[in-house]
């Protein structure tokens, strides 16, 4: 894939300033644009990623009305999940929530 950005004036200078300043001389500049670039797309979705953590934390009412299970996994990362897949999925579990013990393995 080929990407092509236009740069005002300001910008390319901005651009030329901070590659000059950072980029290592063993990396050509096609690799450091790249790296730039993936780097940046990776920061911008770390962020959005945390925005619908926040969000879905401050709104389990909300979504749960519309049928989404907001829940923290065992690292205390906030999850979405369809209650109606939840719902099923636990549908062969006690009443209690208590699961099963897998069996033991017989010694011989």
């Amino acid at each position: 894939m080929k990407l092509q950005i236009k740069l005002s004036k300001d910008e390319a200078v901005a651009y030329k300033n901070f590659a000059t300043a950072c980029k290592p001389q063993e990396l050509t500049d096609d690799d450091f644009i790249k790296t730039v670039f993936v780097t940046g797309f990776e920061a911008l979705n770390k962020q959005l990623a945390e925005m619908v953590q926040k969000y879905a934390s401050e709104n389990k009412e909300e979504l749960a009305a519309s049928g989404i299970t907001v829940f923290e996994d065992s690292e205390g990362e906030v999850r979405l999940a369809e209650t109606a897949v939840l719902e099923n999925d636990m549908s062969g579990f006690p009443a209690d929530g208590i699961t099963p013990e897998a069996p033991k393995k017989f010694e011989e």
